[in-house]
């Protein structure tokens, strides 16, 4: 079963290595290669999906809980307010893995706009998404996708980059 955990800000790639190193334990960070406006031309940062936490897949019992807990700077599972915490569902887990492409940060997705106005996805992770809500701001070139992480609704950030017909 997928589970989240909440981990100290900035540490969640320190996390997932101490996590990775554990027996039967899988641990994503889902991160991206973020398009951003610095003196006036676009350039490429990485940039944490999810900033302060880390999704992880474990058979859930008393000794990895302990042993997830012993990890330092994770804080807490997430919902962990009764006898187990809460569970992402079969397509919330799919999401987080193809958002965390392999262990690499995401590339932007390619997007050309149509006559209509309305932008194509070209190539990149957004192809995944077609059944979730995509707002585009063509002008920050982010793509705004709506999905479920544990039942809440959450509203993930993605870079877009324009290509033209040429």
């Amino acid at each position: 079963m997928w589970y989240v955990l909440q981990v100290e800000t900035g540490q969640e790639q320190s996390v997932q290595q101490a996590l990775q190193a554990m027996e039967n334990v899988v641990a994503l960070v889902p991160r991206e290669n973020r398009l951003v406006r610095k003196a006036g031309a676009w350039t490429q940062r990485e940039y944490i999906l999810f900033p302060g936490y880390v999704f992880l897949s474990l058979d859930y019992n008393a000794d990895n809980y302990y042993r997830v807990r012993a990890v330092p700077h994770v804080l807490r599972f997430l919902g962990a307010s009764g006898l187990a915490p809460s569970r992402l569902s079969y397509l919330e887990a799919e999401w987080i893995k193809v958002l965390s492409g392999g262990g690499k940060p995401l590339e932007p997705t390619r997007v050309r706009r149509q006559p209509d106005g309305s932008l194509k996805v070209m190539g990149g992770v957004l192809g995944n998404f077609a059944s979730c809500a995509i707002q585009y701001d063509s002008h920050a070139r982010r793509a705004k996708v709506e999905l479920t992480i544990c039942g809440e609704p959450k509203t993930v950030q993605l870079s877009v980059e324009l290509v033209n017909d040429s």
